[in-house]
């Protein structure tokens, strides 16, 4: 074996700075997982009674039942709307609990309503998760259930909410487009579904109906009251006896949640053959090194310096890696893999100091880990075009603070270089898969394939960050920029003022930059322990290869 295709050393595990690395890190782990299981109580205990009193289940509840294995259950979005909506009294989850797990054998897309949250009203968020979800679906072709149990737009935030081209009316256009992609979609009516909200489950392919709880109608009986005039109990309005036996809008009425469940479960059991494109998945090898190891690795501080490789190499199948371009463009490490059997290529930001032996017009310059210099960008946009020649999948792992920048890297091209990057990024075809180790900054989010570069998954450590640039940055710009306008009026800070206002704005600012505020506002798909980003990955892999099509790779204009 060569030292190309070797990864990772041992890790010193005995020494100081390592287990107060790992003992920092698992901090966090415990923070996340804390915050994860208030989040997942979505309303409350009180709320949460009171749907079992109805004879209803939560939505969690849901779908455990539904899934065959629910540790197999990998939730999506659970952080949407963290810390959004206070003053409308949050709304946990985004009031939806979604993500990927197996059902009849099948691996599928669930969306369920958690009615614990203001009844299941959509929030912004809401619309914006649950199009996130019909993406998965559309992209993977993954068969997709909804459980629906909803009180309809949450009328405060209407505006918000209603007309965009990414708000709620997109919802059922994407009911439309995924039927005629034949992508399969099941609906269980399980409570409200009311106004338009009453349009997905009905242009679903198969739609259930729970008896006494579930109704589906384009209005209730008040609105019908003052519309027309007409007297009208809900049930006889668009009730399961309504919509089973008279209107034929249904196609099976379930007596309670678990049969309208088992209904769910035996429709995808009837479902036709999965199709799979067929990306190459050979014999799966455990990583060389334990992935526990992940936390002591990794630094505490993030300008600390670190090897990359060490990380890949508790995450990818032990004995895979092939590295290309070795000793060019050293702050970037690419390379192809083995992850979990599935044969992929790699492009990692590398955060340790290196010394560029190659590139003629740096030779020998110092090179700053986790900047992207032209060499770097021009190694990784000529092998994203490689993976894409041989139809592989590509995982991004990003620890980027941007590309270079200063006098030498302009006069050395690097806007065209990071252009390059970039078009390969954004044409590429084959699947990509994106972990957000640690920063994530400006144009270097964008070339490592952020989420406005479709990924099809995007992944967080708790050390993620991402932002436009770093906190230490942005805060004394933004100061400088305040002062300024002060000395315009005439006015000017003192010394204490300046430091307090420096202070302000940064504490903003990192706020901001959290993994929960990216995970609030769906920047990434999830948060995760780094010890399950082999899990994630793989299941992620699995996940693409449900889409049989892969459209013709055309990289358009990349100057050479």
């Amino acid at each position: 074996m060569s030292d190309s295709d070797s990864l990772g050393t041992d890790a010193p595990v005995s020494e100081a700075k390592f287990q107060e690395r790992a003992a920092h890190y698992e901090a966090l782990v415990d923070t996340m997982e804390e915050r994860a299981a208030e989040v997942r109580r979505g309303g409350g205990e009180e709320r949460i009674q009171r749907e079992h009193e109805r004879g209803k289940l939560t939505a969690r509840e849901r779908i455990e039942y539904l899934v065959d294995d629910p540790e197999q259950f990998a939730e999506l979005g659970l952080f949407a709307g963290y810390e959004m909506y206070e003053e409308e009294g949050g709304c946990p989850a985004g009031g939806t609990v979604m993500g990927l797990g197996p059902v009849s054998g099948r691996k599928c897309l669930v969306v369920a309503n958690d009615a614990t949250v203001k009844a299941g009203a959509w929030f912004p968020i809401t619309a914006k998760k649950n199009l996130r979800a019909q993406e998965i679906a559309m992209e993977n072709h993954v068969p997709i259930i909804y459980l629906v149990d909803s009180a309809g737009v949450f009328l405060p935030m209407q505006d918000e909410i209603f007309p965009d081209k990414d708000d709620f009316g997109r919802i059922f256009r994407n009911n439309a487009r995924m039927s005629s992609m034949g992508i399969p979609q099941i609906a269980a009516i399980m409570g409200s579904c009311v106004a338009g909200g009453a349009y997905l489950p009905i242009m679903s392919d198969e739609a259930v109906i729970v008896e006494g709880t579930g109704s589906v109608f384009l209005a209730g009986p008040y609105l019908v009251k003052a519309a027309i005039g007409e007297d009208v109990e809900a049930e006889e309005l668009g009730g399961a006896t309504t919509h089973s036996e008279i209107s034929g809008v249904t196609d099976y009425k379930a007596e309670d949640d678990e049969e309208a469940l088992d209904i769910v479960r035996s429709i995808v059991d009837h479902q036709g053959p999965v199709e799979r494109f067929g990306y190459v998945r050979k014999e799966s090898e455990e990583p060389a090194y334990p992935a526990e190891e992940l936390y002591g690795l990794y630094p505490s501080q993030g300008n600390e310096q670190y090897d990359m490789r060490e990380i890949l190499a508790r995450i990818l199948d032990a004995d895979s890696w092939t590295e290309y371009k070795e000793g060019y463009g050293r702050t970037l490490l690419t390379g192809y893999a083995r992850m979990d059997g599935w044969n992929v290529g790699v492009v990692a930001n590398q955060r340790a100091v290196v010394r560029n032996r190659t590139n003629h017009q740096s030779k020998g310059e110092i090179q700053v880990g986790g900047v992207i210099y032209s060499d770097a960008a021009d190694k990784a946009a000529r092998f994203i075009l490689n993976c894409n020649q041989k139809e592989i999948p590509i995982l991004f792992f990003q620890d980027v603070t941007g590309f270079m920048v200063g006098k030498r890297a302009e006069h050395g091209g690097i806007i065209k270089d990071g252009a390059k990057m970039v078009n390969a990024v954004a044409n590429s075809t084959v699947p990509k898969l994106t972990v957000v180790v640690g920063n994530s900054y400006g144009a270097g989010n964008y070339a490592m394939c952020g989420r406005a570069y479709d990924p099809r998954l995007v992944l967080a450590w708790p050390t993620a960050k991402i932002a436009v640039m770093g906190g230490q940055q942005a805060s004394k710009v933004l100061k400088q920029i305040r002062v300024r306008q002060l000395e315009k009026k005439g006015e000017e800070l003192s010394e204490e003022e300046e430091e307090e206002l420096l202070s302000r704005i940064q504490d903003q600012y990192e706020e901001q930059t959290t993994p929960y505020y990216a995970a609030a506002r769906l920047w990434v798909d999830e948060i995760i322990d780094p010890v399950d980003t082999r899990s994630w990955l793989s299941k992620g892999l699995d996940m693409v290869d449900h889409n049989p099509e892969l459209e013709r790779f055309n990289p358009g204009v990349i100057q050479t």
